[in-house]
């Protein structure tokens, strides 16, 4: 099975909520082992946006009053599908919200197959809070910023942040900085000795290991 690092992984992040849509997103593209792409922008909400909401991801209706919605951007997503697999931190959050916009793709490549066999789905995917919580499941903690901070990259992320991220969207529950966070927490858990050489169907196996627990991890249901 080929290496990690010879097929593209697209590590993505949502903001917003099922009430509201994708209010932002964030992609990151990991090709042998390095940022090669990234891409981010704010998207027109499909309801006004709650205090709660801002109070998460720091986002008004003010803000998004001269954007279009993610659905003028199939062409993105559809591509960057078809040309590798996707990555999130709680993946089954970007999953539900990906599929309120596109409830499939259409035809695209199963990376979980050696035969890259045609699969209608935008997954699978890999997923880095499942993978800490099945590689190191004494960790106390699987949030993004617990693991960002216990495995020490934080300096690694404020340097790639302050390369890529918007002005003043420079923090986590931002689209772009949580995506370079969780590419970031990719990138370190494939360097260790023990998973030098894994594989992408390897990455979504044990991506599928992590408890109900890790799914609550969030400890939200509708905001992302």
């Amino acid at each position: 099975m080929p290496n990690w690092k010879t097929i593209p992984i697209h590590v993505m992040d949502f903001e917003g909520s099922i009430r509201t849509g994708i209010v932002e997103y964030g992609i990151v593209t990991l090709l042998d082992g390095e940022i090669t792409a990234t891409s981010t922008r704010l998207c027109a909400p499909m309801a006004s946006i709650p205090v709660i909401d801002t109070q998460c991801h720091g986002l008004r209706d003010s803000d998004l009053t001269m954007v279009e919605p993610v659905s003028n951007d199939w062409e993105l997503f559809s591509g960057l599908r078809r040309t590798g697999v996707f990555a999130a931190h709680h993946a089954p959050v970007e999953q539900s919200l990906i599929k309120t916009v596109w409830a499939y793709p259409g035809a695209m490549p199963d990376h979980a197959r050696p035969d890259g066999a045609a699969i209608n789905e935008w997954g699978p995917w890999i997923d880095t809070c499942r993978l800490a919580a099945t590689w190191y499941p004494r960790l106390a903690d699987f949030k993004l910023s617990a693991l960002v901070d216990w495995f020490r990259l934080e300096k690694k992320l404020e340097k790639l942040a302050a390369q890529f991220c918007p002005p003043h969207r420079s923090r986590y529950h931002c689209a772009l900085y949580d995506a370079l966070a969780s590419a970031l927490l990719l990138r370190h858990l494939c360097a260790q000795p023990d998973f030098l050489n894994v594989s992408v169907e390897t990455l979504i196996r044990d991506s599928l290991r992590g408890s109900r627990q890790t799914e609550r991890m969030q400890g939200e249901l509708e905001l992302f």
